[in-house]
């Protein structure tokens, strides 16, 4: 594994998705104050085949090269036309990697800041089986990991307010499980980058709101009292590290995913904790972190360790 230290890491493929992951991550970057590494990976199938159909090393290299180009000069043009939406020339790195893109880019996560992916469509058997480069990245990676929808106002609009890159609001997604230190610091941070209001969202779930234990008197209200003032004291706790951002506790009742939903608009960035997993358990079981990224409309941060 590379010992490079990385800032943040985008992985592209010349998709629509990739490039508006791009263009996020290079937001990003600025946010952080950091440099942004473009990678683009490419396999070569164990199938015999000649450079002279197109389908050898040589011609994939050189596919994954022109993608790698292509997004350096949409980089260029918008800073060009939006100076300070991305970093200068200087603090951007390009690699151009043989290996399969998910595994390539879990390579880098341990060695990065952020990995910023785009996250595709998908159809009935990806999202029961196959999954995608997003979401094997998401799952197994071993740090943080962004996947960026894909966001049809940006790309139908061409005024500045409607690009993929500005952050409005951090949304921190709180369970009282060990996760939490880390989603409320990285969310926390997120914040304080973009100069945005923090909200984190508690769901109370409606088996214990709603369930047989609602008969007994106010035992539900206190529960409610209870949550809400343990996520109080936790923001407490985390706003004297970072004294700067306001924030602000919301509880939700229903399943995390569906409050979360319900509260969140494409400039809101979600921040949920993670662990690593087979993109196979995540699509059979379901976890927050894969459903979240999956389907919510504005980019999410799966903190992993």
């Amino acid at each position: 594994m590379s010992t490079t230290r990385y800032g943040v890491v985008a992985g592209i493929d010349g998709s629509s998705a990739g490039d508006q992951a791009l263009e996020w991550a290079a937001a990003e970057a600025v946010r952080r104050r950091t440099g942004l590494t473009v990678v683009t990976a490419y396999e070569v199938t164990t199938t015999p085949s000649a450079d002279g159909y197109g389908l050898g090393p040589a011609a994939l290299r050189a596919e994954a090269q022109g993608v790698t180009d292509t997004a350096l000069r949409r980089l260029a043009e918008k800073r060009h036309l939006r100076p300070g939406s991305v970093p200068e020339s200087d603090d951007i790195d390009a690699e151009v990697v043989e290996g399969a893109p998910a595994g390539v880019l879990v390579e880098r996560s341990a060695v990065a800041d952020l990995v910023v992916v785009g996250r595709r469509g998908r159809h009935a058997l990806d999202r029961l089986v196959l999954g995608s480069v997003s979401s094997a990245v998401s799952a197994m990676a071993r740090g943080p990991v962004a996947v960026v929808p894909i966001d049809p106002v940006a790309l139908q609009s061409a005024c500045p307010a409607d690009a993929v890159g500005p952050v409005w609001r951090v949304v921190a997604a709180v369970d009282f499980d060990d996760h939490l230190n880390r989603v409320l610091d990285l969310a926390f941070d997120e914040a304080r980058h973009a100069g945005a209001p923090l909200a984190a969202v508690h769901a109370l779930t409606r088996d214990l709101v709603a369930g047989p234990y609602a008969a007994a008197g106010g035992w539900v209200h206190q529960y409610q009292d209870e949550a809400l003032a343990s996520v109080h004291d936790e923001m407490r706790r985390w706003g004297e590290k970072y004294p700067g951002v306001q924030w602000s506790v919301e509880l939700g009742h229903g399943s995390c995913v569906d409050v979360l939903v319900s509260r969140l608009s494409r400039h809101d960035l979600v921040v949920v904790g993670g662990r690593r997993h087979t993109p196979l358990t995540g699509r059979v079981l379901r976890s927050v972190a894969d459903r979240l990224t999956r389907d919510v409309p504005c980019p999410v941060i799966v903190a992993h360790g």
